[in-house]
Parts: C-alpha cells; structure tokens; sequence
C-alpha cells in the first residue's frame, strides 16, 4: 500500500483555508459587510400641527443650519442631509442622518443585552427635543448589525429593525 507523502496534507490544509476565508478577501460580499460601527438614524421631521417638514428645500419652518444633534454626553454628533421628495408634490425636504448610534468604547455590551440611549436634538438654541434609540447589536460572518434596533420620541415607538445598522423615522414636533 503506497503511502501519502505529508506535503500532501499541507497542501490540503491551505487549499482548505484559503477557501474558507476567500468570501472576506477584497472583492468578496464581505468587503462591504455592515458593521454597527457605521450606524446611523435618518429623520425626517414634520410639524405635527401642519403636517410640514421642518426642512422643507423651499420655505422651510426651520434652518437646517441651525439643527444640532448631541449624545448623552453633550457631545455633537456629524449630521449629513439628503433631499427626498414630498410624496404627491413638485416640493422636497431634508432628512437628515446621526450617528454613529453604536459607540466602540462604551457600548460593547450590547452583544449580551439591550442598550438605550438619548440623542439630544436641538432644533435652534431654546428648542430641544430627545430621540431615545434602544438596541441589543449580534456580529454576522463578516461585522455585525443590530439584532433589534427601536426609536422612540416622546415614550411612543416610532421605528423598529433587525438585522440592520440603521433606522428611517419621521418625528412629528409637537
């Protein structure tokens, strides 16, 4: 009986390998894999009276300039803003993104069990408003997405996902 020489061993172990870990190599579906770490919630606000957005492009209620967003810490979160389109009309309005929800330092526990956190919104230097977001985050073979992901504003739910890395809500000001 002929025996197999090791180097035969060897050679299977990489081959093995380098399949195994080939769909997170460059150009692999895991190259852009989500990752709570680039999380995010994406508002559109409305007047809740009017049915308005706040940030309309054309004659809005409110400056989008003068919107703030800070975490519980006081620290002001990077706002990017996007124009969509009013549903029914030639008119568009800003929605206007937060994050990062999930923060590395403080909130690696959420892998075990829920978190919530306030997000402080303040629409011009006297009016403030909080978001509160609530999530239990779970890794995926290549990064991970929040296993639950719920907002509130005003102790009312106002969006829920899974497996996502981020949220869109409307918040209806009072």
């Amino acid at each position: 009986m002929r025996q197999r020489k090791p180097y035969y061993a060897i050679f299977g172990f990489i081959i093995i390998t380098l399949f195994s870990f080939g769909s997170c190599r460059k150009g692999g579906r895991c190259e852009q894999a989500p990752n709570v770490n680039q999380s995010e919630i994406v508002v559109a606000f409305k007047d809740k009276t009017t049915g308005r957005y706040l940030y309309a492009e054309v004659s809005p209620l409110y400056n989008k300039d003068s919107l703030k967003v800070f975490d519980e810490n006081g620290n002001s979160l990077i706002l990017l803003y996007a124009l969509n389109q009013i549903p029914n009309t030639s008119s568009r309005y800003w929605d206007i993104s937060f994050g990062n929800i999930y923060n590395s330092q403080t909130d690696g526990n959420s892998f075990n069990s829920e978190l919530c956190k306030n997000f402080i919104v303040k629409y011009k230097y006297n009016e403030t408003d909080t978001i509160k977001a609530c999530f239990k985050s779970k890794k995926t073979e290549c990064g991970s997405v929040f296993e639950t992901l719920k907002v509130f504003h005003k102790g009312l739910l106002v969006g829920s996902v899974s497996s996502k890395t981020g949220i869109n809500i409307i918040i209806n000001k009072e």
